[in-house]
């Protein structure tokens, strides 16, 4: 098996790991066309974009969601297949891809060559791997600070949140998807291409091959409903709230007074408003053994 390596050296994982990557790979009977260290996502688009256009068959791409997002706005409705090592923080787009969290597992995944063609989505003209957010965890993911990543891993989104949670104020969201409308207010937005958000499934029913997006928000404003909203994400329990907003969609329209930032997969993307897309089969990628293209 032939492979070109991007390496997002920035990842809260990627430093520690590394040194061992060449022995792994060589291991494994991976031959590297080419390894690149990649230190900023515009570099890593560069390298990822490179290996596409000299015809790779195979990419490996070594980061967090916010890297995987990149390659996959890149590889989409080509035929280059990506390979995936979750080295960043949270790695929900691996999770969703059933890959083993560890460095090992998930190139035994990619020799293992179980290659599915997954959605993405795309917000504004913009691919996205696993989801966008709006409001408040947008700018919580814009704040979160990056020379923490690799000390105290997802903490350090708790740490970016302190000062958004004390100072974003409610929002009024309109919003148009293809089986209606609504209007209400938030703080905050998810609209999720794969299944996880953080390590919870946002919604029962998601998956990354059903060809649709999953909206979820709540209509609850204070800070003691952020609060709420998230120990109800990390529990696996928001869909049972009783202001939850909830919907699946091929495409959606939202308009937000006042304006919002959005993010996806943890990379700052502007502000609304904001129209999301699904892209069906877009991208090639390898799957693990966890991976289930319908809800279990």
């Amino acid at each position: 098996m032939r492979a070109t390596v991007v390496i997002h050296t920035r990842s809260s994982r990627s430093e520690r790991r590394l040194p061992q990557l060449r022995e792994l790979l060589a291991q494994r009977r991976i031959a590297i066309d080419a390894l690149y260290l990649a230190d900023s996502e515009k570099e890593l688009r560069r390298w990822v974009r490179r290996a596409r256009k000299a015809g790779a068959p195979l990419v490996i791409v070594g980061g967090g969601d916010g890297s995987m997002t990149t390659a996959a706005g890149e590889l989409a409705h080509g035929d280059t297949v990506l390979g995936v090592l979750p080295l960043g923080t949270g790695n929900s787009f691996a999770q969703t891809l059933g890959l083993p969290d560890d460095l090992e597992g998930a190139l035994d995944a990619i020799v293992a060559r179980r290659v599915v063609r997954v959605d993405l989505g795309r917000v504004n003209g913009t691919y996205f791997a696993n989801f966008a957010t709006i409001g408040f965890p947008a700018a919580t993911a814009n704040a979160a600070p990056p020379e923490l990543k690799p000390w105290i891993g997802p903490l350090a989104y708790v740490v970016g949140g302190i000062r958004p949670f004390f100072r974003h104020r409610p929002f009024r969201a309109r919003v148009r998807w293809d089986g209606g409308r609504d209007e209400f207010r938030t703080q905050q937005i998810v609209v999720a291409n794969g299944r996880y958000f953080g390590h919870q499934p946002i919604a029962r029913d998601a998956t990354i091959v059903d060809r649709r997006l999953a909206f979820f928000s709540t209509t609850g404003t204070s800070h003691l409903d952020i609060a709420r909203t998230y120990a109800a994400l990390a529990l696996g329990l928001h869909e049972r709230l009783p202001d939850a907003v909830k919907l699946t969609s091929t495409e959606l329209v939202l308009h937000a007074k006042p304006r919002q930032p959005v993010s996806i997969d943890g990379n700052s993307l502007g502000r609304t408003p904001a129209r999301f897309r699904v892209e069906p089969r877009a991208l090639s990628v390898c799957v693990g053994p966890q991976f289930v293209d319908a809800p279990g």
